[in-house]
């Protein structure tokens, strides 16, 4: 029997199963690597749309800032004068926008990725109906091109976005509560100052919201009674006093000014005087009184003050604007007489005027005034007014008139009334600009009012 032989071991008894194992990585490693590619890329993707996608969003509120910054600014234009003035108003938005030379770039956007365009339109809006045809409204449109940083490896090199924005001024949609204080003294019958002055009072009613806004209509000299607005009040006026020189004095006796029971306010707050925005209503009691008053008489500002405050307190809305325009053509210098002598609505008739004018205005109602032809005329005491030991007994801006102490010109007096500023006072316009002065401060009204509405 052969001897039996040792058994041979395999040196490497896993050899077989090792490469097996090796095989099998080898096929996964290659199904895991477009995984990991797929992977990666949407990390990519993920980056790409919260980055850019995230800048995007802060460029998209910095373009709509600025198209609402253009939009405001220019139509804050359109009632700055009368009539609106559209390369102004386009100016001013262009000025406040992201493109070129504009005021407001964008960070991380270059000035020239950003274009804008501006139109200047009249738009109806609550209370504005566009009866005279004069802008009102500004629309900016802006675009912008955002550069991107990781979706510019997809292909997408810039995101595109726009912005609207839209502005009123004058909008409309202001309550106002509006008293006119109209001149009609003998003067006024002169160069066809009362029918223009009328004339222009017309174009300003015809700018009113009827649904908003009411208006009256107060008078100097005052009518006799608060029926008699159409009576003709010179003869009330008809002094038979002549001056040193012979000369008849006209006036100056106290008139109308001195009847107890005389009208100042003629038409009382109300918004019958049209049917809508610019259709008046020729029948109403605003526009009747208006178109019947008469010139005559003389010059006293103080009392027809007091009443259409007084009317504006009485009668006036609350959450209202309160106006007051009054314009004359010359300097008050008459008074009531049955007031002391010493009072100084007879002793300084223009500066009284201006203390009315105060305590409306310390009331927050805003006070236009016009001086319509008022250069040269002095402010003097009122015939019958006490000045220390003398009584006055003559007249006006005369060389026997006594001026009031402290001196006072027409034009300085009717600037202290107004309010504050200049779009409030309007100096010695001519004749036949009344109607685009009354117009403007239709407009001016409502300055500041200049409001986003897209």
């Amino acid at each position: 029997m052969a001897p039996t032989q040792p058994e041979q071991r395999d040196p490497c008894p896993d050899a077989p199963a090792a490469g097996r194992r090796l095989r099998a990585l080898a096929r996964t490693s290659g199904q895991t690597l477009p995984l990991v590619v797929v992977f990666m890329f949407s990390i990519l993707v993920f980056a790409g749309l919260v980055i850019d996608f995230g800048n995007a969003y802060r460029v998209q509120k910095a373009l709509q800032a600025s198209a609402d910054a253009s939009a405001a600014a220019g139509a804050g234009q359109l009632t700055m004068v009368y009539p609106p003035v559209v390369a102004n108003a386009t100016s001013a938005a262009q000025k406040y926008g992201s493109q070129p030379g504009g005021s407001n770039p964008i960070n991380g956007v270059p000035a020239g990725n950003v274009s804008q365009n501006v139109s200047v339109t009249c738009a109806q809006q609550a209370g504005y109906n566009c009866t005279n045809g004069y802008p009102n409204t500004v629309t900016v449109d802006e675009t912008a091109n955002v550069p991107t940083y990781l979706l510019k490896l997809l292909g997408f090199s810039t995101i595109t976005l726009k912005a609207h924005a839209q502005a009123c001024s004058p909008c409309g949609g202001v309550p106002l509560d509006v008293m006119v204080v109209l001149d009609r003294t003998g003067s006024m019958s002169q160069n066809s100052k009362l029918t223009n002055a009328k004339a222009g009072i017309n174009a300003f009613m015809k700018t009113m919201d009827p649904t908003l806004d009411n208006v009256g209509l107060a008078v100097l000299p005052p009518a006799p009674s608060s029926g008699q607005g159409c009576t003709d009040v010179s003869s009330y006026f008809t002094d038979t006093k002549k001056y040193p020189d012979g000369s008849q004095q006209y006036a100056g006796s106290g008139g109308t000014y001195s009847l107890s029971n005389a009208a100042y306010v003629l038409v009382p707050l109300s918004n019958a005087y049209a049917t809508s925005t610019g259709n008046l209503n020729a029948s109403s009691p605003f526009m009747s009184t208006l178109n019947c008053v008469k010139a005559g008489g003389g010059t006293a500002y103080a009392e027809a003050i007091d009443a259409a405050y007084q009317e504006l307190v009485k009668d006036g809305r609350a959450g209202t604007q309160k106006v007051m325009v009054v314009l004359s053509d010359g300097a008050a210098n008459d008074g009531p007489t049955f007031l002391a002598s010493t009072s100084p609505y007879r002793t300084n008739p223009c500066g009284q005027g201006v203390t009315s004018a105060g305590v409306a205005k310390a009331a927050k109602v805003l006070v236009y005034s016009i001086a319509y032809t008022a250069n040269g005329d002095e402010c003097d005491a009122a015939i019958g007014a006490k000045i220390g030991s003398t009584t006055v007994q003559w007249y006006g801006s005369s060389n026997w008139g006594t001026p009031e102490s402290p001196a006072m010109p027409a034009e300085t007096a009717l600037q202290k009334i107004a309010s504050p500023g200049t779009q409030y006072f309007y100096d010695l316009p001519n004749p036949t600009s009344l109607t685009g002065i009354f117009q403007q401060i239709a407009s001016d009204i409502t300055a500041g009012q200049s409001r986003i509405v897209q």
